[in-house]
């Protein structure tokens, strides 16, 4: 390969890096440097945990929020495909290299907007919190195209109370979203009954302190979930057949999905109901 033919790889490698060094200068704003705890322990955790999840469809890892980088992981080679050998953060570059072109905001604005939000939650109430990032695209090492879900919890705070590790269950959806869906969302749920939710939609661009999915269209939902026929669902909520039709599909458009069997898992992953 020639120095012209080289120039367009450096320079997509040298955005991939700045984009890192940019969400890892975002996240400083809120954790503060911290050690992981009971490294071992965890470890074998997580190699627990995964047994019997097929290692292409998912992964685990505790991340460490001070350098935006895994801190403990298994499953991330069959998941991603082989990358170069190098430290966390350099990993964490190559991962975010497979990004798809559509996403490529995806990074520094999904971790703006969560510092942004969590420094609004008080602290008695930064329990039971759950965070689910859905949608992004990537495109693994062996060229083969895949959608993420995520869910991220709270493994250990700081002295202020911010947590500086999260346990992350990463997995591939591709089967359930749309092939053409160009956007994400995040959902992030807290307080003594996970009671509160703050969202963001890629396609707004807006964060809101309204759930992705509306009360009756929830209500709507858990019917789904439970066979309910559609004449069923009109009479059981007093609406019309054509009111139930245009809920199912307005929380299909929303969320991406690519029908009403994929809309009630990944409302139910993401605890939506």
């Amino acid at each position: 390969m020639n120095s012209i033919e080289t120039l367009p790889y450096l320079l997509e490698i040298r955005k991939v890096e700045s984009i890192y060094k940019r969400v890892a200068r975002l996240s400083h704003y809120v954790y503060e440097e911290n050690q992981l705890e009971k490294r071992a322990e965890y470890l074998e955790e997580l190699k627990f945990l995964l047994k019997g999840v097929k290692g292409t469809d998912s992964h685990l890892t505790i991340f460490n929020h001070k350098t935006y980088s895994p801190e403990l992981e298994v499953g991330q080679v069959e998941f991603w495909g082989p990358l170069p050998d190098g430290t966390s953060q350099e990993r964490m570059i190559s991962i975010l290299g497979l990004l798809h072109k559509d996403y490529a905001t995806f990074p520094f604005e999904s971790v703006d907007w969560f510092t942004t939000v969590l420094q609004k939650i008080p602290l008695k109430e930064r329990t039971n919190l759950k965070i689910h990032h859905c949608g992004m695209r990537f495109m693994r090492t062996d060229n083969k195209l895949i959608r993420i879900f995520s869910q991220g919890m709270p493994l250990q705070n700081d002295a202020e109370n911010n947590f500086t590790y999260t346990l992350n269950y990463v997995q591939n959806i591709h089967h359930l979203i749309k092939k053409d869906y160009p956007f994400y969302w995040i959902r992030l749920s807290y307080g003594s009954e996970n009671q509160f939710v703050e969202t963001f939609h890629s396609a707004t661009k807006e964060s809101s302190k309204n759930d992705l999915l509306t009360d009756r269209e929830k209500e709507v939902l858990k019917l789904i979930a439970e066979d309910w026929e559609t004449k069923e669902i009109a009479k059981h909520l007093f609406i019309s057949i054509n009111t139930v039709g245009n809920h199912r599909s307005n929380m299909i458009e929303r969320l991406g999905v690519r029908d009403s069997t994929a809309l009630v898992q990944l409302a139910k992953m993401s605890s939506m109901i």
